[in-house]
């Protein structure tokens, strides 16, 4: 009978120890703008719940967007013009997390175009999204609270254009970015907590019979 309480107290905490973790996930708030992310920030809520956690989960999503603007400026005739662009999608720096940056990029050519005389012709090109996943598993404290935290964003846009002497060119860029946030708790189960109180109850009752014996 001793050896029955034993295994029943070993079973109820196994179950604790082996009880599976949670994962609690929020949403972001949006950051977008009509030009480049710069200096920008996508705010966060911190965790503030019952648990314990054991790592924070971030994926990061952002957008670009942008145009080529060709005007001919000829009174006379039509000219060729081109141009091509590259934005880059960064992160961070963030507390515990490391960023690959950039996390993603944006590549657009408008091939050689002819603009008529007095023409402007816009196109719009740039358009590409990407996502990144980052996890931190050490430094808690700037997230938990009951307030937010920032994760820095960013995007960088280099463009070239070519074309004749009355071609002026332009362009403009356009991006947005969010997040999700996982915090990924160990957190016992009801029936965990239930079996742990039954191998208390197992640990006690082994040891009155053990005395007993004695």
């Amino acid at each position: 009978m001793k050896t029955l309480w034993t295994v029943v107290a070993v079973i109820g905490l196994f179950f604790v120890v082996a009880s599976p973790a949670h994962a609690l996930v929020v949403n972001c708030a949006t950051v977008s703008g009509p030009t480049e992310l710069t200096a920008a920030a996508i705010l966060c809520p911190q965790f503030n719940g019952p648990g314990t956690l054991q790592d924070i989960s971030i994926t990061i999503s952002g957008t670009i967007t942008g145009t080529f603007s060709f005007t001919n400026t000829s009174t006379s005739g039509s000219e060729l013009a081109m141009g091509t662009t590259t934005s880059d999608f960064s992160a961070g720096p963030l507390t515990g997390f490391t960023f690959v940056n950039p996390l993603f990029s944006a590549s657009f050519s408008s091939g050689l175009r002819t603009i008529l005389s007095g023409q402007t012709l816009t196109i719009v090109g740039l358009t590409d999204s990407g996502n990144a996943t980052v996890s931190d598993t050490t430094n808690f404290a700037p997230y938990i609270g009951a307030g937010t935290f920032s994760i820095p964003v960013n995007t960088s846009t280099l463009g070239q254009f070519g074309g004749g002497g009355h071609i002026i060119s332009s362009q403009t860029t356009s991006a947005s970015a969010t997040a999700v946030v996982t915090y990924n708790l160990a957190v016992p189960e009801p029936g965990s907590i239930l079996l742990l109180g039954t191998g208390l109850v197992g640990c006690a009752g082994a040891a009155w019979r053990a005395r007993r014996r004695m």
